[in-house]
């Protein structure tokens, strides 16, 4: 990867932008990346830096903007957006929804109703284009305001921790270390036009109150420079809670006892023998790996689902928000999507053959399932140890296979060698050993080259493609599963 940071900037925010791309690794030489538009001066000042960028670096950049369609100037933003993106000579990609029905179909507010539609223009934009990422303009004053609300709400140690500079290896924020003063400051002296949006000033939204009299209270009355004291605490809590993490993913291996695409069962009797601070954390993991997120998952939640860990025989369901049901079925603590209608979701629309081509690393959206597979190389001594990954997540030797790969469900006659094995086998019983269900194997996506299969996406890679002393490069595959939502929209 280029080191950005030796570059010589010549204003604050091209040397703050700089160092979050060389801290977190955010960009590489040759990334296709979709810069999420708006207008505002976030997203303004966003695009510019990055089209900077974009010829020492490589970069195949586009743009993409979503008009929710709550606003009546919302057309003349876009317009704006698509006037600016032509006119740097980039691919603008446009579309309307309307957010208020999506909002009463989601029985969500309308903030997360839009933010849950952008995410998924977003990812159906990328994944169509062939962009291996998306750039999003949140920075330091975001992190600071998140805290500061999830710490009203209630939210546990974990909520506390900061907007992530990458999130799923797809999404970065290069302004991650930038205030919104370095950004308006960027804007000014650049004379770069932008678009104020005044729903950013209802008070009545929680957020815009934190933002406008809450923050600069703290800042008058209590602490100068407050903003950046909570950034940063929150950046501090994040990484304490991904070291965190990392301690407990092996125990939840070990205590998992099936997985598959919207369904994960654990061993229930291994939460009576942990802290509570494990099992809490153990929890949350378990239903976001099925329902994609922990959005409106409360500490009710969580502690509902421990009490129901500690009975016996078959008990539940308990019906939580998103769709998620979790039951004891015999030893087991089961958690799985559902949707509409009371079937599971991978149950409720058995996908019929399906087939994606990927030239190179990027993002491949399976239409049929609403999962999403993403392919980025990443350097060995990044992974320390490539078999400690998250079922959803395989590293595997990039020298041990070449492009095309191809993403599908499974055939007749499929066969691999699945990871310490000792020989190969057809997956027919590798499923039938690790008591897959029918509808999971139809959903399942295999990463395939050559014909041979080099990932069961969820459970196992091939032998021949495990990273090993003499690997010089890893490709990071990783597998998003569909929201509850992205299903019932495959299925109409």
């Amino acid at each position: 990867m280029r080191d950005y940071s030796k570059a010589r900037p010549s204003l604050r925010l091209d040397r703050l932008v700089a160092e979050a791309i060389a801290r977190h690794g955010l960009i590489a030489d040759g990334d296709c990346i979709l810069i999420g538009v708006s207008g505002g001066a976030d997203s303004v000042a966003l695009l510019h830096l990055l089209d900077a960028r974009a010829s020492a670096g490589r970069l195949r950049l586009g743009v993409a903007h979503l008009d929710h369609g709550l606003r009546p100037e919302s057309e003349a933003d876009a317009d704006f957006v698509r006037s600016m993106a032509v006119g740097l000579g980039l691919d603008v990609y446009v579309e309307r929804v309307e957010v208020t029905g999506m909002q009463r179909r989601w029985h969500l507010s309308l903030e997360e109703a839009a933010r849950r539609a952008r995410y998924d223009f977003f990812k159906r934009t990328a994944g169509r284009h062939g962009y291996a990422k998306v750039a999003l303009g949140h920075h330091a004053d975001d992190n600071a305001e998140t805290l500061l609300l999830h710490l009203l709400r209630g939210s546990g140690r974990l909520g506390l921790g900061s907007i992530r500079a990458i999130r799923e290896g797809v999404y970065i924020r290069p302004l991650i270390r930038a205030t919104r003063s370095d950004i308006e400051q960027y804007l000014r002296i650049r004379k770069l036009p932008f678009l104020n949006d005044r729903t950013n000033t209802d008070t009545a939204i929680l957020r815009n109150r934190i933002r406008h009299r809450l923050l600069p209270l703290l800042e008058s009355d209590y602490r100068p420079g407050v903003r950046a004291v909570l950034s940063r605490t929150a950046e501090v809590l994040a990484e304490e809670d991904d070291w965190i993490e990392g301690l407990l993913r092996p125990v939840m291996a070990r205590m998992t006892t099936g997985h598959g695409p919207g369904r994960l069962t654990l061993a229930a009797a291994d939460f009576g023998r942990m802290p509570l601070a494990a099992a809490r954390r153990i929890v949350r993991a378990a239903v976001r790996r099925v329902q994609g997120d922990l959005r409106r998952i409360g500490f009710v939640h969580v502690e509902q689902i421990l009490h129901l860990s500690r009975r016996r025989g078959a008990a539940g369901p308990l019906h939580l928000p998103g769709d998620v049901r979790v039951r004891i079925e015999q030893d087991d603590l089961v958690f799985e999507r559902r949707a509409a209608g009371g079937a599971s979701a991978l149950q409720a629309a058995p996908p019929g053959d399906y087939e994606y081509t990927l030239t190179g690393c990027g993002v491949v959206a399976i239409r049929e399932t609403g999962d999403r597979i993403s392919l980025s190389e990443v350097p060995r001594d990044a992974v320390a140890d490539p078999t400690a990954a998250e079922p959803q997540t395989a590293f595997l030797d990039r020298d041990a296979f070449h492009f095309p790969v191809t993403v599908r469900n499974r055939r007749p006659g499929d066969r691999f060698a699945p990871l310490g094995a000792g020989g190969t086998q057809k997956l027919k019983k590798f499923f039938s050993d690790h008591k897959v269900s029918a509808a999971v194997r139809r959903c399942c996506p295999l990463l395939v080259s050559d014909g041979r299969i080099l990932w069961v996406s969820g459970y196992r890679i091939d032998q021949q493609a495990r990273v090993g002393p003499h690997t010089r490069t890893v490709l990071k595959a990783e597998l998003s599963l569909a929201k509850q939502q992205d299903v019932i929209t495959v299925e109409s």
